[in-house]
């Protein structure tokens, strides 16, 4: 017999509240899911089980009410989070089996967020935030170029990963103590210009921090992929 802490509130009431709500059902579903996690990642933070087993029941009335929901980061969550997803598409066989519903891979994106949540000190709207500004700054390099990237290139990888952890220093506020920017700035200015377009052109770096700008010159090589 398992005992859930009732400690963990979501954005739609706390836990007692949610607890009320949730078909028991949905509670071992997420459960399962997070010893799917633990497997996977070592350990994994059981404060998220109500606010995951909430969302799982909620997609699951979407799903029979035939609302349809849209996530347009799906792909940049697959690269990003690429062992989370991994995860949550468990969730897909569980439901069926208990519901008889299917997942779309929108709604597993989603539930990914939540696995990330509870492996690392970051709330789902943090993660979110993250895979934004990710998508924002493909966009950027991408409309430059002329052309789309291919997504299924080591560069590609390797360049999200450097802007997700870009991402996450400057929502944390951290400076990297290597500056590149004058080197970078005369070896590849066509590439420096890109990344000064990323800090200043949309809503994906609002949330930055001075001394910011230190850190532009490690994005500003990977901005120099081209295919």
């Amino acid at each position: 017999c398992r005992i859930y802490s009732l400690s963990s509130d979501s954005e739609r009431g706390s836990a007692r509240e949610l607890l009320r709500e949730i078909e028991p059902k949905y509670l071992e579903i997420a459960d399962a899911i997070l010893d799917s996690a633990k497997q996977e990642f070592g350990k994994v933070d059981r404060g998220i089980l109500f606010p995951l087993a909430d969302h799982i029941a909620f997609a699951a009335r979407r799903i029979r009410n035939g609302e349809q929901i849209s996530n347009p980061l799906n792909q940049d969550i697959q690269v990003l989070f690429y062992k989370e997803y991994k995860v949550a598409t468990l969730a897909r066989k569980l439901l069926e089996e208990a519901d008889g519903i299917l997942l779309d891979e929108d709604e597993i994106g989603y539930i990914a967020l939540h696995v990330h949540s509870s492996i690392c000190d970051e709330k789902v709207s943090g993660a979110m935030q993250i895979a934004a500004a990710v998508r924002e700054c493909i966009s950027l390099i991408e409309a430059d170029v002329g052309k789309n990237i291919d997504v299924q290139t080591i560069s590609y990888n390797r360049m999200m990963n450097h802007i997700k952890y870009m991402a996450a220093r400057a929502m944390t506020g951290e400076v990297l103590k290597l500056d590149l920017n004058e080197y970078m700035e005369q070896k590849f200015p066509a590439s420096f210009q890109i990344d000064n377009r990323m800090q200043t052109s949309g809503t994906a770096f609002k949330y930055q921090t001075g001394g910011y700008r230190d850190r532009l010159s490690c994005h500003a090589y990977r901005a120099r992929l081209r295919g």
